[in-house]
Order: C-alpha cells, then structure tokens, then sequence
C-alpha cells in the first residue's frame, strides 16, 4: 500500500480552498483520506477547520459553480456541484448524554475531532496547506489497520454510544474486504442486547438502511446485519434483494415486497422515505396482492421489482388491463358493478397468462357478455 499523498486531481480542486483559508486550519478528514490511501476516486471531500466553516463554503460554492446549505445541528456545510460534493464542518469535541442519543458537541482541536469517529481507518486526517502536500494525522493506527486489513473502533463502547455504527461496520467490513478486530462483533451484539440499539430512532435506522442499498454489493452488508440481530431492527423477516437490482429504491421495494403486503405496509409506514418513493413502493405491493393486472401503465420501477421477484409471470400481466371501459361501453353495457366485475375479471385472467393480446381480450369480452 502506497505512503497516503493528495493526488493531483483532488490537490487542484484543494488548493484555492487551503490558500483561502489563510490562517485557519483545514484537513481532509475521514473518507477521503481513507480513499486516497487504498488508490479509490474520490467525489465526496470531507473536511473540517478549526473555526466557523461558512466562508469556506461559501468560497467553495463559488470556486466549483454549486450551491452551499447549512444542515443538521452541528454547523455543517454541504457545497453540491453537478459531480462534486463537499461536506465542511467545525473540528468538534463530542459527548454522549446516554446510549444511542445524539451528541452534544464543543470546538475542539483536529486530534480530538478524530476521536470521535467510528473506526481507525476513519480517524485520519491530511493538513491542507496552500502547497497542498498533506501531511498525515492518525493517532488511532489508522493507516496500519488498512494495511493489516482490520476494522478497529476506537474505544469499547463506541457501539454503545452510537450504534448506527454497526450498520457502516457492516458496510465497511464488506466494501473495503476487512476482517473484524477482536471484540468487534461481540461489541456489536452487546450494544442490541443491553437495548441500546433499540432507541435509535426510525429516521436513523432508515437513513443506515438505504445508505446499505446503495452500496454495490448490498447483499454481504445486509446478511452480516441479520446474523447480529440488527435488520429485525427494522423488521424480523427482512432479507437481503435479489442480486438483479442495483438501485436502491428498487431493492428496498424488493425486501418489502418479500414480506407480504401487510406486513410490508407497516413497515413502510415507519420508515421515513420521501413520499414519491412510498407511492411507487405501495404501487408494486398493491399489484402483487391483488394478482391481477393493472389498470394504468406501472412505474418503470414497479415493473422491474415485479419481474425480478416473480420471474415466471406471464408477459403480458404488467401490461394494464387489455381491455378497457370504452370496449364494454362500445357493447351495450353502461358503467356499474357488472362492468367492474369483467374488469376485474380480465385482470385476473391477465395475470395468470390467459389473456395474452387485446384481440384475445375483446374476444374474451364478447363472449362473455353473450352468456350474461
């Protein structure tokens, strides 16, 4: 593993930043560093100062053609670009009130804002000085334990104080191929018995979840969360997606869908997820209890989930309903619960592959219209 270096392309972006930043102290911290070490690209920069971060932000915006907003409740800023994103925070010290609570924090130096962090492969920082040479900060062994391949917390109860932590230990374990320090997954079992992973919040446990989704490979993540206990978290019978889908909507829509609609509902209910995203969800849940055909055309998301979860069904039977009220009216018969009734009727026979074309269909429908 090579010695950590800013490469050029990340130096370029750095540097106005570090120039600007005159005599307040600036690192690139976490991720990125941890990235630059194993050689991966990186397009989230992580970095904090020792002071307010808002000019710096705002400096950024400008310099990448993006926008800043403050979020959270730490002073933290978000520059986005259309391919960049910044994240600039103040170096804070850390303190947890009780198990799995928020933390409440104070301006602190760089070596104290890295000891608050997750694991050692974290807790390292890079000075940005205007030469952007970036010199090494990690007083945890950080850059030994991605060398040794080992995903190490920084102290015993980390989990306890935080046990979202689990969730990104999980992910990490899997992204980066690393084994578990000794007393890691004990730790992680201990903080779900003791009840400390209990309190989290469902907008924490949610925002851990899809963070999983999104990973190239969520399967390993998501088994690993089983095994310790921490998916019933969200639900008992949740399991990992089929390997197919690669976005994370979909596979959330996927796991809930395994569930069986009530009880995917419910869940559903808890998780707080953007409004559009639910609707498509319930959409795809709703189409697999009924077992019938649609009536309107399905989200192109709907329809992949379905198709992949339910490969055998006919190919027609996502294809709304083949006939339609204008077809029925056409014949004779006005709107009411006989005209519901044959379309419901064709839905079903849609589904089950029995109605494979509108010719078909019409044909279905005038007959049974002569028996009626």
């Amino acid at each position: 593993m090579k010695p950590p270096r800013i490469p050029p392309s990340a130096a370029r972006l750095l540097k106005p930043l570090a120039e600007a930043a005159g005599e307040l102290k600036l690192y690139a911290v976490g991720g990125p560093v941890r990235d630059w070490i194993l050689g991966r690209a990186v397009f989230d920069f992580d970095l904090c100062c020792e002071g307010d971060p808002e000019p710096l932000a705002r400096f950024c915006a400008e310099k990448i053609h993006g926008t800043a907003e403050a979020f959270g409740q730490f002073n933290t800023w978000r520059v986005i670009s259309k391919s960049l994103r910044f994240d600039l925070a103040m170096c804070r010290r850390e303190t947890y009130s009780e198990p799995a609570a928020l933390p409440e924090v104070a301006p602190a130096s760089v070596e104290e804002d890295l000891y608050r962090r997750d694991f050692s492969i974290n807790a390292m920082a890079m000075r940005l000085s205007p030469d952007v040479t970036g010199e090494l900060i990690d007083p945890h062994g950080g850059l030994k334990d991605l060398r040794a391949k080992v995903l190490r917390t920084l102290h015993e109860r980390s989990f306890q104080d935080d046990p979202t932590r689990v969730f990104r230990a999980a992910r990490y374990l899997c992204r980066f191929g690393l084994k578990a320090a000794p007393g890691l997954v004990e730790s992680a079992r201990r903080a779900l018995d003791e009840g400390h992973a209990g309190k989290l919040s469902r907008h924490r446990l949610s925002q851990e979840l899809m963070r999983i989704l999104h990973e190239k490979d969520c399967a390993a993540p998501l088994e690993k969360l089983r095994q310790w206990g921490y998916l019933a978290l969200l639900h008992p019978g949740l399991k990992p997606p089929p390997p197919a889908l690669t976005g994370a909507s979909e596979r959330l829509a996927a796991m809930l869908l395994a569930l069986g609609k009530p009880e995917a509902l419910k869940v559903l209910a808890a998780l707080p997820i953007e409004h559009a995203l639910a609707t498509l969800i319930r959409e795809t849940l709703e189409v697999a209890a009924a077992q019938a055909s649609p009536r309107n055309p399905l989200a192109p998301l709907s329809r992949r989930v379905l198709t992949t979860v339910l490969p055998d069904l006919p190919p027609a039977a996502l294809r709304p309903v083949l006939i339609n009220g204008r077809d029925i009216q056409a014949r004779g018969l006005a709107p009411g619960k006989d005209f519901r009734d044959i379309l419901d009727a064709a839905a079903l026979l849609q589904w089950k592959g029995r109605l494979k074309s509108r010719a078909q269909a019409l044909n279905w429908l005038d007959a049974t219209l002569r028996r009626r």
